[in-house]
């Protein structure tokens, strides 16, 4: 099946600037989480994650939108899509409980290679030898971070692998039902669905937070949440997936400084390698995807 035509060139922006502050929004969610795993279980990191993301979109979005904000028009798909999101957070608040944050975030800079080779199945989306070889290329940078079978194996890596998959997955579902879905009602439903499965899991391992600081960091990690998956879904509703989910490279930036600045954590020589190795896969992904997107321009 051939690919859609583009979009236009205002809406390819909209969708990359949209997706850059998106992965600000979640570099600093992760540090707050990994921040908050330190003392409370992760079940209530993610609970808190999802109850504060809830009051937040309500607080910003049903002024304005009303009961709009609860109307869907594929609500099946849109629980699938919030219940992948929450498995995905489920998978890495455990994952980086354990591993530095730009290992983790080495780890899932896979997902726009995931998203890449899927958008065939899911999007009927064009790929091409060029794009199966650069994804195989970024896997094998994968598997240069996880190493799995060297003594420095982590076993907790494979918790963000499976993160990876669940959020490659949710991407799809953004942009397959995103045109049809308004983007505040599709970010809302993800933070009820979240709540609802987190809730009935919280009260065998609560804490209560004593502190105001903790409380501050709740408040904060749901507000990141809310505005970056709310930016998430207008990226992936303005331009193919393909053209928007490379800019999730970002996020090892945001990962390496927030990582080094609160947590003092320091990649060794082999995680920056498969990083790099995977960046370079994306990056050339990007490149093809201008092109492609320049021929069709032309033909119009």
């Amino acid at each position: 099946m051939t690919s859609s035509a583009p979009p236009p060139v205002d809406r390819t922006l909209r969708a990359i600037l949209s997706i850059i502050f998106s992965v600000l929004c979640f570099s600093v969610l992760n540090a707050i989480s990994k921040t908050l795993s330190q003392t409370f279980p992760v079940i209530e990191v993610i609970w808190g994650r999802y109850i504060f993301a809830f009051i937040f979109m309500l607080a910003l979005f049903l002024p304005r939108s009303g009961m709009n904000l609860f109307r869907w028009h594929n609500v099946p798909s849109q629980i699938v899509r919030g219940l992948l999101l929450f498995f995905s957070s489920f998978l890495y608040f455990h994952g980086i409980a354990y591993l530095p944050l730009a290992t983790a975030a080495s780890i899932s800079l896979t997902s726009p290679l995931v998203v890449t080779a899927l958008s065939s199945k899911f999007l009927g989306e064009a790929v091409g030898p060029r794009r199966w070889a650069a994804c195989c290329v970024g896997f094998i940078g994968a598997l240069i971070v996880v190493r799995p079978g060297h003594a420095n194996f982590e076993m907790h890596s494979l918790l963000i692998v499976g993160s990876t998959l669940c959020s490659s997955l949710y991407q799809l579902f953004s942009r397959r039902y995103g045109q049809t879905e308004r983007p505040d009602a599709s970010a809302t439903m993800a933070t009820i669905v979240g709540t609802v499965v987190a809730t009935p899991l919280l009260p065998f391992e609560w804490v209560t937070p004593t502190l105001g600081w903790h409380w501050l960091l709740f408040v904060g990690m749901g507000v990141a949440a809310g505005v970056g998956h709310y930016f998430l879904t207008i990226a992936y509703s303005q331009a193919p997936a393909a053209v928007v989910a490379p800019f999730n490279y970002m996020q090892l930036l945001g990962a390496a400084l927030l990582g080094y600045l609160v947590f003092q954590d320091i990649p060794d020589f082999w995680t920056w390698v498969g990083a790099a190795v995977i960046v370079s896969s994306g990056l050339y992904l990007g490149h093809i995807e201008r092109q492609r997107y320049r021929a069709l321009m032309a033909r119009k």
